[in-house]
């Protein structure tokens, strides 16, 4: 909870008269005549469960369908400004092919595109530095129940849409999902925060003395961040559905992304209408532009009636049991570029940011020299289909060049190439392998570089090339008789699978893309072969390893194995003895307390029972209120070392500063000791010292609970479990059992020696 003082909100007052007007809240408070503020109010906080908002009907619906709206508006302007400028680029390029020839082409073209490199970084570092990176895992982190600072703003919204467009636009290796999904989750939290914020505060009766008013707000910060959870949730699903036109795909995206823990009830009929909205607004967009939605997505508009015979699957089979590896070798290799050029980063920190944004421009030319100079390596074709799905460069009029229609184009262009049934004999296996060396090659190499990238199109494209070549050895020399078209399909479902370590998502994106239900079983059976090998090999997903590696809070649906043999009384926070509080404390207390960097909440002791946690932000408040009055001496206390700042929702800080103030004037009139009670979230979590670990587990895991006390059989505080040092614990059992195979046969004596965990 956090609570602000009554003074000063006569503003906020009428508002909430005019929200009772409509019928949009409730009076909770008795009023003072003629005055925007309550005399008094509650006499104690009305506090929900974790799990819950009881937000008006027409808030949350009102903030679902808004969200879904706004994203279509913003994915129409994104897809028709990269559309355009993709075309400027590679007709310049084919311009200078014909006027000045093919070498210097290639030198302007790659002049180009270190050029729009820099403008990308430029724009990311001098306006938006959180842009630099697809958001995913910090988005992933904060759907699991975490507080993630500075993440959705209307900067770091902004930023990552227009750095998105220009990292697309360069030709960097990359496409739009991860970026997309957490601008989504970035427009629904700022839209809920506005919204809602009214709803989650009343008016409760502090008691200040000598004050003109007894009353303030309190915000219900446990409801507030579950509605906020809730709607982010939908905006990453309509951010998926309007990629690839399909609403139910972004759905089952976002489930599979976030796990049934973190997935409330409510979210799967509110993301259904969303992403309904979502889609339905999109295509009525384009629609009113003359054109269509699937000309900007990826889809196959002639299906066959029979895509695949038996004679297939045993090369479809085969088809995932190479890709379940690769992608499996291809996620350690996109790891260990990162870490190589995190280590070379910090070597040359002193040129910071310099030596990064020479790393994007140079690597966005990297990138167009190499394609150019690749696609030289083609052997021109006669056009014998439409001339616009393919790219002439080099070659002479109605001809083609097979290299260059995959690599001098989007992602998404290269795709429908590969996924297309009627072009089985214009790319030819050469061609294939030539495109599949280089953009596997630049695509690994790009995991690092700080520009706004999403690896699902691009995991995508890898496995069609390779299903396309596969398709090609079968045709000419085997018995099946699927075109390569659908071997492109199942190998980028093979391979996107086990990259992304998803199932059902996978299966619903390539099927809507073939445009034919009758490849949903053997998409199935490839995924299933591919993702349970990519499992024996990687433990974790990509995002799941940026998680670890980054350190961001997240805390797994399940407990480690190592975990079974744990109690509570094990896993308890490493609380030193000042961050425990009285009910009322003086100065020095406090500031000893919040000397204790790693301790966010603080629990608060009666006679040895505890009664509750209260945060860091309120007791900071607390302090400067009383500093700035003068009532206290700070000259002749020992400070101490500085205070760590606390970190909170966005609002929550200010709000915990305001009641702090309010509580703190008190202080100054009946002493040197604050009522910490009065900031205090009473009846808190117990658990008794000997609950199981696992039993325990799934309290913050699956409950939502921020901390809990940990009790004896009598109440007597023994200590304390947060989420976050939960997540701490949680996180050095994994790394002790990605070093050492644990063993379920560990015998009576080392099962002591089997709990020894890292500190």
């Amino acid at each position: 909870m956090s609570l602000h003082s009554a003074r000063g909100l006569h503003d906020d007052g009428c508002f909430q008269d005019v929200l009772v007007a409509v019928g949009l809240a409730k009076d909770g408070a008795p009023r003072k005549t003629g005055s925007g503020t309550p005399m008094r109010g509650l006499r104690r906080i009305k506090t929900s469960g974790p799990q819950t908002h009881k937000l008006p009907f027409g808030v949350m619906w009102s903030i679902t369908l808004v969200t879904a709206v706004t994203m279509a508006v913003i994915n129409f302007f994104t897809i028709w400004i990269i559309s355009f400028a993709v075309e400027w680029k590679f007709s310049t390029l084919q311009l200078m092919v014909d006027k000045f020839g093919v070498w210097f082409a290639i030198l302007g073209f790659t002049g180009i595109c270190s050029c729009l490199a820099l403008c990308c970084t430029l724009f990311i570092f001098t306006c938006a530095p959180a842009a630099g990176g697809s958001g995913a895992p910090e988005n992933k982190g904060f759907l699991n129940g975490n507080e993630m600072p500075e993440l959705f703003t209307l900067q770091n919204l902004v930023g990552r849409a227009i750095a998105t467009m220009l990292a697309n636009v360069t030709g960097y290796p990359v496409g739009r999902e991860g970026p997309t999904v957490t601008m989504g989750s970035n427009l629904a939290y700022l839209i809920t925060h506005v919204a809602a914020l009214p709803f989650v505060r009343q008016w409760v009766d502090v008691d200040a003395p000598g004050s003109a008013t007894s009353a303030a707000t309190m915000i219900d910060e446990d409801r507030f961040e579950h509605a906020k959870r809730i709607v982010c949730t939908v905006g990453g699903a309509c951010g998926m559905a309007m990629l690839f036109d399909s609403p139910i795909g972004g759905i089952v995206y976002m489930f599979e992304e976030i796990t049934s823990s973190s997935w409330p009830v409510e979210v799967t009929f509110r993301a259904f209408a969303g992403t309904s909205v979502c889609a339905l607004v999109s295509r009525a967009l384009l629609n009113m532009c003359g054109t269509s939605t699937k000309a900007f997505v990826i889809y196959e508009w002639n299906p066959q009636p029979t895509g695949w015979s038996w004679h297939d699957v045993p090369f479809f089979m085969l088809l995932a049991l190479l890709m379940g590896p690769f992608s499996a070798f291809h996620t350690r290799a996109c790891l260990a570029v990162a870490s190589v050029r995190q280590t070379l980063m910090q070597r040359l920190s002193a040129y910071q940011p310099y030596n990064k944004m020479a790393d994007a421009v140079l690597y966005g030319g990297l990138v167009a020299l190499t394609y150019s100079l690749v696609a030289l390596l083609a052997n021109c074709k006669h056009t014998a289909q439409d001339a616009a799905q393919f790219v002439r460069y080099d070659c002479e009029e109605g001809k083609y060049n097979p290299v260059a229609s995959l690599l001098l184009t989007t992602s998404e262009g290269a795709v429908k190439r590969l996924f297309s049934r009627h072009d089985a004999n214009e790319i030819h296996f050469r061609n294939e392998l030539l495109a599949f060396v280089s953009y596997t090659a630049l695509n690994i190499g790009l995991t690092g570089v700080p520009v706004p990238s999403g690896n699902f199109t691009g995991s995508m494209l890898i496995g069609g090339l390779v299903g396309r070549m596969m398709g090609a050895l079968v045709r000419d020399y085997g018995p099946g008789m699927a075109v390569s078209g659908v071997y492109a399909m199942v190998g980028s479902a093979s391979m996107l699978a086990g990259f992304k370590q998803m199932a059902v998502a996978v299966v619903v994106f390539i099927t809507g893309a073939a445009n034919d239900l009758g490849l949903i079983p053997p998409l199935m059976l490839a995924v299933t072969l591919s993702l349970l090998l990519n499992k024996l090999i990687n433990e974790r997903g990509f995002d799941e390893e940026q998680i670890l590696r980054k350190a961001i809070p997240f805390l797994p649906p399940e407990p480690p194995r190592l975990m079974d043999r744990v109690v509570a009384l094990d896993l308890r926070d490493d609380l030193p003895p000042e961050a425990a509080l009285q009910p009322e404390a003086d100065y020095n207390a406090i500031q000893l307390a919040l000397q204790q960097d790693k301790v966010d909440c603080f629990p608060v002791l009666k006679d040895g029972y505890c009664i509750g946690f209260t945060t860091r932000a309120r007791l900071q408040a607390a302090l400067e209120v009383w500093q700035a009055s003068g009532f206290i001496n700070t000259g002749s206390i020992n400070t101490g070392a500085p205070h760590k700042k606390a970190v909170s929702d966005a609002g929550g800080e200010q709000m915990g500063k305001l009641i702090s103030a309010t509580v703190a004037r008190e202080s100054s009139f009946s002493g040197n000791v604050l009522p910490v009670k009065r900031l205090t979230e009473r009846a808190p979590y117990t658990i008794l010292e000997d609950m199981p670990g696992p039993r325990l587990y799934a309290l913050f895991a699956k409950a939502g609970a921020k901390a809990a006390c940990v009790i004896s059989e009598k109440g007597e505080f023994r200590g304390m479990i947060s989420r976050r040092g939960l997540i701490a614990t949680a996180r050095r059992y994994e790394e002790a059992a990605d070093q050492a195979q644990y063993d379920d046969t560990v015998g009576d004596d080392d099962e002591e020696q089997s709990l020894v965990i890292p500190a």
